[in-house]
């Protein structure tokens, strides 16, 4: 093949190939070669330089010295001090804020080993020292109710915390980028239970009603929360009144919401509740209430999440909410649109960012599509932006989750969205603090783009956990079944220009065998691959996002050419999914 069909897939550097012309000197050399022609050979080698490395950039000298000199985000902020700082002014304003009052409420010996690992962790994630395991995040935070607002809100606190230092915008966005990869261990836990209760939910809730025993179930409950709340010091003082008019209205709307009779007649929420000066703080009490009564009446955890789920929605009523997706949007009397340079400039961001994206082989997969289609996402973009930024709404964002639901968007692609956004932010010069009031406001559409992804992930673990390994493999017609799939699998390839040069040549024999092997057993057969990890094997090659996201999609069509169901599929290439991070880990780092 041609030389530079054959290194396209490898990652070689000039680097690399002045290591090899070196070694190659050495050898000839070694063998009695005089100098002169060992220079003459070097010479006609360095010609062929262009075909090895291909479209890679040459080595920057100058901007690799740059990144080597420059400071990490943990010495800009003041080291260990500067970074122990931050932690505790932003643990004592979280306690403040009624949005995350109730995560932050600790007894003193508590708040003070919440604020060390908070700061443990900030120091590993800014390029510091770390006495905090990393692998400990989600398992700590799966079972508290921490939603992608309460993360949102966080966010917003550290950027007050860092502007009250003096902290300049170009430092803020980089903590905001680097902070963003936790959302998913700390969120994830509390998305796949509301969405696994949404879709019961959906399904009719007079069955809900039902489990809970009816009317009888229901006010054995609210009697049972009662008493909860009469002794909960933080939300007492709001049922000093009238307690009796409330319980009946109470029961009738939750028993209503519930999937119990219309019975409820009472005012709106609003009217009913806006001179108590109810907060989130006093919401989010009020639901650990109605979790901590149901599990005191033995109710399981899957119809604790229904209730809590359908109750949810009522927060931006009772509260008059519904300006909260506003917040932040106006600084000094300005709103975010004015700020951000009003229509025009949202709509050249956007265009900057679809340009990008579609040179980022971390997205590109995603944004790969016919023009037609590419300037429909992108004016749907830019009219979804200027709504969120306080402009003319005319975007309807109540489809957004299902729209992305069944796409493999996680949160690194999401990561590397708002990271790119924030470039075309600078690339148009929009105002640094605009940017990032921009990027906070973006952040409020990640749950609805990521969920679908995050969920099916979380519960592909749970259903081998649960059905054992194999029942996978099984499922998709054991071994035999998988063979037809893989046969399929790597026709495709073969066919696909983006991706097929790693699949021709003299080795694609012994390619296709240890791949086959591998996913025969990642799909949960026998443990028959005996090769190298999955980081030794792609290590050299010049392997993306992209590459991997093309290579799913064959995978997906190889199925279904195979015959099997959607839902065999889905799960399928939900299992193959995080294998993604194995593969492109060495050029990642």
């Amino acid at each position: 093949r041609p030389l530079d069909r054959i290194h396209t897939t490898m990652a070689i550097t000039d680097y690399e190939f002045d290591c090899f012309v070196g070694a190659l000197r050495q050898g000839m050399r070694g063998l009695g070669l005089d100098t002169q022609s060992a220079d003459e050979c070097v010479v006609l080698l360095e010609v062929l330089r262009p075909e090895v490395l291909g479209k890679q950039k040459s080595h920057n000298i100058k901007k690799a010295m740059q990144a080597i000199s420059a400071k990490t985000i943990y010495e800009r902020l003041g080291g260990q001090q500067g970074v122990t700082d931050m932690a505790e002014r932003m643990y004592t304003l979280a306690g403040q804020d009624p949005r995350v009052q109730s995560f932050f409420e600790r007894n003193k010996a508590r708040a003070t080993s919440m604020k060390k690992r908070i700061a443990a962790f900030m120091c590993g994630t800014f390029g510091g020292v770390s006495t905090y395991d990393r692998e400990d995040l989600r398992p700590a935070h799966y079972e508290a109710n921490i939603t992608d607002y309460h993360f949102d809100c966080l966010m917003e606190i550290i950027s007050e915390v860092l502007r009250e230092a003096g902290r300049d915008e170009g430092i803020i966005a980089e903590v905001m980028i680097n902070l963003q990869p936790a959302r998913a261990d700390v969120t994830t836990g509390f998305t796949v239970r509301m969405e696994v209760a949404r879709k019961n939910v959906e399904k009719g809730k007079d069955v809900m009603f039902q489990r809970l025993g009816g009317s009888k179930g229901l006010d054995d409950l609210l009697e049972q929360l009662y008493k909860i709340g009469w002794a909960d010091k933080r939300i007492a003082h709001l049922l000093m009144k009238d307690i009796e008019v409330i319980k009946r209205g109470q029961g009738a709307y939750i028993g209503e919401l519930l999937g119990g009779p219309k019975s409820y007649k009472g005012r709106e929420l609003i009217e009913t509740h806006q001179s108590l000066g109810i907060n989130d703080y006093h919401f989010d009490c009020f639901m650990s209430n109605i979790a901590r009564a149901m599990m005191g009446a033995g109710h399981p955890e899957s119809l604790i999440n229904e209730v809590l789920v359908s109750i949810e929605p009522s927060r931006a009523s009772i509260l008059g909410n519904h300006k909260r997706q506003k917040q932040g949007l106006v600084r000094d009397g300005v709103s975010l649109i004015e700020r951000f340079g009003g229509d025009p400039n949202v709509e050249a961001a956007v265009e900057n960012l679809f340009d990008r994206c579609l040179e980022d082989p971390r997205v590109q997969f995603h944004f790969e599509r016919a023009k037609n289609k590419q300037r429909q996402i992108r004016r749907q973009f830019s009219n979804y932006l200027i709504g969120c930024f306080g402009g003319m709404e005319t975007y309807d964002s109540t489809g957004l989750r299902k729209a992305h639901y069944n796409i493999n968007i996680t949160d690194y692609h999401f990561d590397v969205l708002t990271t790119l956004f924030l470039e075309a932010c600078e690339y148009i010069r929009v105002d640094q603090a605009a940017a990032q009031d921009a990027l906070l406001v973006l952040a409020r559409a990640r749950p609805d783009i990521t969920t679908g992804c995050a969920v099916r992930l979380e519960l592909a673990v749970k259903k081998r956990v649960l059905h054992g390994e194999d029942e996978l493999f099984q499922r998709m017609g054991a071994f035999d079944g998988v063979t037809v799939v893989l046969d399929r699998l790597f026709e495709c390839l073969e066919r696909d220009k983006r991706v097929n040069m790693f699949f021709e040549g003299t080795k694609l024999i012994s390619v296709k065998k240890s791949a086959c092997e591998y996913m025969m057993h990642a799909l949960g057969g026998p443990a028959d691959y005996h090769g190298p990890s999955l980081k030794a094997a792609h290590s050299v090659l010049q392997l993306t996002d992209y590459h991997f996201d093309s290579f799913l999609q064959n995978f997906a069509r190889g199925m279904r050419d195979s015959g099997l169901s959607s839902e065999t599929i889905d799960d399928a290439t939900i299992v193959l999914e995080p294998l993604r991070f194995e593969i492109l880990k060495v050029r990642r780092e």
